[in-house]
């Protein structure tokens, strides 16, 4: 056990580490794609269309089963 406290002590970084450097290279709309867009800003979508008094009835409702999920 004293050699892997020995072991992590002598490898881990330190205070004098770099921080990591934030990549410029990835695009969001990649990332969108990968992972869904946020929660919230599929409930802004939804109560957009449920409060839009321009849409169906059943695009309403469908907005609004989709908001409840």
């Amino acid at each position: 056990m004293q050699s892997l406290l020995r072991w992590s002590i002598e490898n881990s970084s330190g205070a004098n580490a770099e921080p990591p450097v934030q990549r410029k290279d990835i695009d969001p709309g990649i990332i969108d794609m990968i992972l869904g867009r946020p929660d919230a800003e599929l409930m802004k979508e939804d109560m957009g269309v449920a409060t839009d008094a321009s849409k169906t009835q059943d695009e309403r409702v469908a907005a609004l089963d989709h908001l409840e999920m």
